[in-house]
């Protein structure tokens, strides 16, 4: 993590709705609600008893029927009707974003149940784009195929519908993307953005156009027994995924299919709750779907074969379920690595190019060897970085002549209107307001970049471009109860267009704060009201651990979360916003841009005074000042105040000469007398040994500069009288060993070693001011190296996984131009080894009822931290982990060997550690050194274990039971690094047992991650 940047907050704006107390009683009165509750609904428009009620209870909502708002429904029902009956071929055209593979599963699942002829083909992402294309529709034609049913896409197909048509076939769109100017010739179009805008099916998504579609058509054939409740469960996951409005029937429909979801009888959905961790959950919330389920349906899309997904989503054998929802969870983390190295590799880039947002507006990146399943979610995670819209590309070939990319925005900034006015250098484009995909020859990069400047400065004003923060309400924390949390329940389902409520709270004291996470990353604190001291509560702040630490006292934004442990529940607050208290001693700082102390200093000079306004490393940047300047703020850049919350340090100037931009007449004493050329050759002996002196005695922290061709060290310090802390200083040493020191409060500074003995010297004379601004420039460039130095170091790391990413990526696309093979049962189904030879989890071995066991295993259960907390322990979960895998391992293989008739000597209390000897005579095992530290390291160390307690005689007979037992366990072990894992997990397990030892989460992870698969 980079180094700390103390009072630095992130880069906001606040946007508080008008509070409206009085009508906000009168409502809540009416309702028997809290007045915080009230002024919530209020702001999301619902301002009446009766709108509330509906809000509220969406179960209460009049829905007209499908059939009227939809024109073409009816069409679309007949020709299906139609298909069925006469045992026609139907083929869906689906996407391979979660909201098409939702759907494209659910039209499968309905059109079988009510006995259609059925299949489906999703374009290839890398190869084809989104969309329906001619060579699906010629695959279709060649297949018998006679009704193409097309789910959230089609919608802009002209060409592929016309050829369709051309060739005899019925099409049907359904969609929900934006209208284009003219419709394609499909007999019949479903999509909601064609329907008046005051129906409540206005925002379905795609998902929500097949489930209209799926159950109308089950009406009208009277079979929607057993079929509707899979059909909404799978409604739900695309609906949230795909970030489609909750409001209107989408509310209502989620609402109940969030209640359904936790007792699935899906095997594909229950197995993929179980692998995301949320199979003790009673009820989900919309953002475990949008964090946990979401993104490992995703991120099969991005990554690897679609077909996972549906055959996921419609597969009826548990078995197989889980096997497919493990590789989703495979999948998922290595999209998760992806996205960090290219995030990483992304920040380093604007390092280095000193990327200004303030300036640019626009963020256009493009690198080499970036994936483009995930450049996507980079993008977002830039704007929420930088607050500016960003594009971000990777080149389709090594030659490099080929861009494409996706671009993310903020609010105020419309990619698609921005990608019309790039139109004629780009080949593709397409998108809506908040997001976009394009692709153009790299011959345009720089026009491209230069264009889109161009409609940022026309769009963007400097206050659009910090993250928009927007706050319902303000509230005390003795509001923040258990009461009021269960009233903000019946707001959810939260998401799109109707968000979790977010309280502020001014003037807030930090009473302690703490890093926390593998990465120290996050962080979390307890806070307190000023005014109520006693109130602590606990609070989260996600990816906020570069702003460690926060000023004592602050205005926070949050949501309210419940934090449930051994039976205990408390509010806890998720911060998603932070400024300065008013008042506060941090309050002149409000971002990055700002993040420095401001400095009052009178400056009464006369003409002729160089007074630089942005700091010049070599000093030239000058401009002259007038007479009648009134007192300026003198604000240090923020990478600055990564490693200072101050000015500078003491120096003495020889008597002799004025220096030639001395102001007034008057020498500042803090001088040299001496020829530039005397000046460089001294520098070369005596300053130069001084500065080696410092770092030979351990302070490395004084940073070199040039100003006025003279040389000059400068350095960050602590200041204190006596305990009493002082705050930073900014220290300046010339070459003769003087030292200037300047505080941020203060308008002057000292020179001399230290306060008591030193002389005052006016911080208004041109010169002291512009060494000053000189310093602040050079901390503030080598501030921005080290931070280089950082990420490049951890590309290093991050680069090092790179080619197994790699591999990864050909194995999953190499399994994806295979069919997927048939389940078979567990007893006759062969361990699934890693096609780099690598062994396979433990868990594809076993019974389906011990992986079902192994994935329930929730460390949030027995440890209220989460994996990241290096101070939590998870022994508890680490030993039910390793009690399964004894159980279903161990036992049965030391009762095979004794029922063989070997003569060899076997334990009478066989456990794990025994297990490797008689695999092998030489296999790896942990350094032990590696197992101390609560931090995860950057890649496992191993040592050699040689043992001789087993003969190679009896060896030999052991391997050859296991070859004639046949079974995936007896076959599994047979693997030469069956002996390693083994050791490994009991390492592990030893920790675990050891009441003394902690097993800390990076541990657990790599416990799981033998047993589960994964990295």
């Amino acid at each position: 993590m980079p180094p700390s940047r103390s009072s630095r907050y992130p880069i906001q704006r606040w946007q508080i709705a008008d509070f409206q107390p009085d009508r906000a009683a009168q409502l809540g009165q009416s309702l028997q609600l809290s007045p915080l509750l009230a002024q919530i609904l209020i702001n999301r428009g619902v301002g009446t008893p009766e709108s509330a009620r509906q809000f509220l209870e969406p179960e209460q909502q009049f829905l007209p029927s499908p059939l009227d708002d939809f024109p073409d429904l009816t069409i679309a029902i007949e020709i299906l009707l139609n298909a069925i009956s006469s045992r026609q071929f139907i083929a869906i055209c689906g996407d391979y974003d979660a909201d098409g593979m939702t759907s494209t599963a659910l039209l499968l699942r309905a059109l079988r149940y009510l006995g259609a002829v059925v299949d489906y083909a999703i374009p290839s992402r890398m190869q084809e784009g989104y969309g329906i294309n001619r060579r699906i529709i010629e695959e279709f034609h060649q297949d018998g195929v006679s009704v193409i049913l097309t789910v959230d896409n089609g919608i802009a197909a002209h060409e592929p519908i016309a050829f369709a048509r051309e060739l005899g076939l019925a099409v049907i769109v359904t969609d929900h993307h934006d209208i284009p100017p003219t419709l394609p010739d499909a007999n019949a179009i479903l999509n909601p953005k064609l329907i008046r805008e005051e129906s409540p099916y206005r925002g379905v998504a795609g998902v929500g156009v097949a489930y209209i579609l799926a159950i109308c058509l089950a009406q009208c054939l009277q079979k929607t027994q057993d079929l509707t409740t899979p059909l909404l469960e799978l409604f739900t996951l695309g609906t949230i995924a795909d970030l489609a409005p909750l409001t209107g029937v989408n509310r209502r429909w989620v609402k109940r299919g969030l209640k359904l979801l936790p007792a699935s009888r899906n095997p594909g959905i229950e197995a993929l709750i179980q692998v995301a961790g949320l199979s003790n959950e009673k009820a989900l919330k919309p953002e475990a779907i949008g964090f946990r389920l979401g993104p490992r349906i995703n991120a099969i899309g991005r990554l690897a074969d679609p077909q996972i997904v549906i055959e996921l989503l419609t597969t009826e054998d548990d078995g197989r379920a889980l096997e497919l929802a493990m590789k989703c969870e495979q999948v998922n983390q290595l999209r998760q690595r992806l996205c960090e190295l290219i995030e990483q590799e992304a920040i380093v880039w604007c390092e280095q190019t000193r990327f200004q947002p303030q300036k640019e507006r626009v963020l256009v990146v493009v690198q080499p060897n970036w994936h483009h399943g995930v450049i996507g979610i980079v993008a977002s995670r830039l704007v929420e970085r930088y607050g500016v819209p960003v594009f971000i590309g990777t080149y389709e070939d090594e030659s490099e002549q080929q861009i494409r990319g996706s671009a993310r925005s903020i609010p105020e900034f419309n990619v698609f209107e921005a990608l019309q006015f790039c139109g004629d250098i780009l080949e593709k484009f397409g998108g809506h307001r908040a997001a976009g995909g394009f692709s153009f020859k790299a011959a345009h990069l720089e026009e491209m970049r230069s264009r889109l400047r161009i409609f940022a400065h026309n769009q963007l004003q400097p206050q659009h471009l910090k993250p928009l923060v927007t706050i319902d309400v303000q509230a005390n924390f003795r509001d923040l109860t258990h009461d009021l949390y269960e009233q903000l329940d019946t707001l959810h389902p939260c998401g799109i267009e109707n968000p979790d409520p977010v309280f502020w709270t001014p003037n807030v004291r930090v009473i302690e704060q703490q890093t926390i996470g593998r990465d120290k990353n996050h962080l979390k604190m307890t806070l307190a009201q000023t005014n109520d001291p006693a109130m602590g509560i606990r609070a989260l702040a996600w990816r906020w651990g570069e702003f460690y630490p926060l000023p004592d006292r602050v205005d926070v934004a949050y949501r309210l979360r419940l934090n449930e442990w051994n039976g205990t529940k408390s509010i806890e607050l998720e911060l998603v916003g932070v400024r300065p208290a008013e008042g506060s001693q941090n309050s002149s700082s409000s971002g990055l841009t700002d993040a420095f102390t401001a400095i009052k200093t009178d400056l009464n000079l006369a003409a002729g005074s160089e007074i630089p306004m942005n700091g010049s490393l070599n000093g030239r940047s000058r401009s002259q000042a007038n007479p009648s300047i009134q007192p300026i703020d003198l604000s240090v850049n923020p990478l600055v105040s990564r490693s200072m919350n101050g000015l500078v340090e003491p120096m003495t100037e020889p008597s002799g000469n004025p220096p030639a931009h001395q102001a007034n007449g008057t020498a500042p004493s803090f001088n040299l007398d001496r020829s530039t050329q005397e000046e460089s050759a001294n520098y070369s002996s005596d300053y130069k040994s001084d500065y080696e002196k410092e770092n030979e005695a351990g302070d490395a922290s004084f940073i070199p500069f040039v100003y006025n061709h003279r040389h000059y060290l400068c350095r960050i310090k602590s200041s204190a009288i006596g305990r009493e802390s002082i705050g930073r200083e900014l220290r300046i040493r010339n070459a003769e060993g003087q030292i200037l020191t300047l505080y941020p409060d203060q308008q002057q500074g000292w020179m001399g070693e230290d306060r008591a003995t030193g002389q005052a010297i006016d911080l208004s004379q041109a010169f002291y001011f512009n060494l000053m601004q000189a310093a602040l420039s050079a901390l503030e460039i080598a501030e921005k190296d080290q931070l280089i130095q950082e990420k490049d170091r951890e590309i290093a790391a991050l680069t090092q996984q790179v080619e197994s990413l790699k591999q990864k990526l050909k194995q999953f696309s190499l399994a994806a131009t295979a069919p997927i093979s048939p389940s078979v049962s567990s007893s006759s189904r062969p361990p699934a080894l890693i096609p780099d030879g690598k062994i396979a989890a433990l868990a594809t071995v076993l019974s389906a009822k011990a992986q079902r066991e192994i994935i329930a295993i929730d460390p949030a259960e027995f440890e209220e931290s989460d994996l990241f907390d290096a101070d939590a322990d998870f022994s508890e979960a680490g030993l039910r982990l390793c009690e399964v895998i004894e159980r279903e391992i161990v036992q049965p293989i030391f009762d095979r060997l004794q029922q063989s008739g070997l003569i060899i000597a076997l334990p009478d209390y066989p456990a794990l550690y025994h297990l490797p000897p008689l695999l092998a005579n030489e296999w790896s095992a942990l350094r032990e050194e590696l197992l101390l530290s609560p931090d995860c390291p950057q890649q496992h160390e191993y040592d050699d274990v040689i043992s001789d307690a087993v003969s190679e005689a009896d060896r030999e007979q052991i391997c050859a039971c296991l070859s004639n037992w046949q079974t995936p366990i007896a076959l599994w072990l047979l693997h030469p690094q069956a002996a390693s894992v083994l050791s490994q997990i009991d390492q592990l397990q030893a920790i675990a047992a050891d009441e003394e030892s902690c097993l800390y989460g990076w541990q657990f992870d790599l416990l799981r991650s033998f047993v589960l698969g994964g990295n």
